[in-house]
């Protein structure tokens, strides 16, 4: 049996009970300028509403797979926390009316449709973003068994870059809210491909390939614009990509994480020498992932000593540290010093895997 888990965009919440992901609808979290002129790509203000770029934070019961409401959110442009009117608009000297919080947004979690507090874009992002890419990020409170719990380190990327002409963004949707939560289950991930923020329906020249990003590598799977995902393709979570060509050449690439609740055993990564999941000069974290009993909450040190690590820089391209040969390596843990991560973009993700 095998175990995986993601350590990109993955957080720990109060321990080992919770985890979190962020997830983007709508349209995607991206926008172009012409240099010189007010022309963005796409116009998030000439979208209708329900179009624009929604940002939604999922926190889910790690042993049962039930998503949790906040009891309290805060949402932070950069390192600004978003204040908001009574209508929801944000009210910040510089960001007024430029994001707009909703409190009740519904979102599709297996068969479900649940309430949860949500961001949504209003204006155009490239003003306020000194032309290059921004972050959102999200921290707060929720409570569980009784007690309050914090929650942190959460985040998306704002994508500014300067229009080349032809732009191409891809976002990754299934139809069961990238969870599992009994064995034998499928459900169909589903590409849909923008250009210049226009989502298209003409696929003529354009083709697919879909990874799973695992501890050892990428491994291949489909290449239409759909990929079925069973719950047998799942180590407790997989990390799916895919690549978008068009006329053999890649334009664009998007991710999805999926959840089995349905395994015995998940992945709890644990941190030292940093504080959440930022790393400041000077700082070496040690990133050591155990395997823990889902019906328990009880940590195995022993179950898997050795796990295979598989690491990418912040642009999503394959990364090796120093003093490694090469971005996928075994261990039981590894080091990342502030240097490695600076040399990576200020941002370095991957993927474990254990076998037992």
């Amino acid at each position: 049996m095998k175990v995986s888990e993601s350590f990109q965009i993955y957080a720990i919440l109060d321990g080992t009970t919770l985890n979190g992901m962020v997830r983007v609808e709508g349209t995607p979290l991206s926008q172009r300028f012409n240099k010189g002129t007010t022309k963005f790509i796409p116009d998030f203000e000439a979208m209708a509403e329900n179009k624009r770029p929604t940002v939604v934070t999922i926190i889910r019961d790690v042993s049962t797979g039930s998503v949790l409401r906040p009891t309290t959110i805060v949402f932070r442009y950069n390192d600004v926390e978003l204040t908001f009117d009574g209508s929801g608009l944000s009210t910040n000297s510089g960001f007024k009316g430029y994001f707009k919080k909703i409190d009740e947004y519904p979102v599709k979690v297996g068969s479900q449709s649940i309430n949860i507090p949500a961001l949504r874009v209003m204006k155009n992002l490239v003003p306020i973003s000194g032309y290059d890419n921004d972050r959102i990020s999200i921290n707060g409170t929720i409570e569980i068994g009784g007690r309050t719990a914090a929650f942190d380190g959460l985040s998306t990327t704002v994508v500014i870059q300067e229009s080349t002409g032809n732009q191409y963004d891809v976002l990754v949707s299934n139809d069961k809210g990238s969870q599992f939560t009994e064995a034998g289950e499928s459900l169909t991930e589903t590409a849909h491909v923008y250009k210049d923020g226009i989502e298209i329906s003409d696929f003529n020249g354009i083709t697919f390939k879909w990874f799973k990003m695992t501890g050892a590598g990428d491994a291949a799977l489909g290449t239409a614009r759909t990929q079925i995902i069973s719950t047998a393709d799942v180590d407790n979570k997989l990390k799916l990509r895919v690549d978008v060509f068009v006329d053999g050449s890649k334009v664009a690439s998007g991710t999805d994480e999926i959840s089995d609740f349905s395994d015995p055993y998940y992945v709890l990564i644990k941190k030292t020498g940093i504080s959440g999941n930022a790393i400041a000069p000077g700082q070496t974290a040690t990133i050591t992932p155990v395997a823990v009993k889902r019906s328990t909450g009880e940590e195995n040190p022993s179950l898997i000593t050795n796990w295979q690590f598989s690491l990418k820089d912040n642009a999503g391209n394959p990364f090796t540290l120093t003093g490694k040969d090469s971005p996928n390596f075994e261990g039981s843990n590894f080091q990342l010093s502030f240097e490695d991560t600076k040399r990576a973009g200020y941002g370095i993700g991957g993927v474990v895997t254990g076998s037992f």
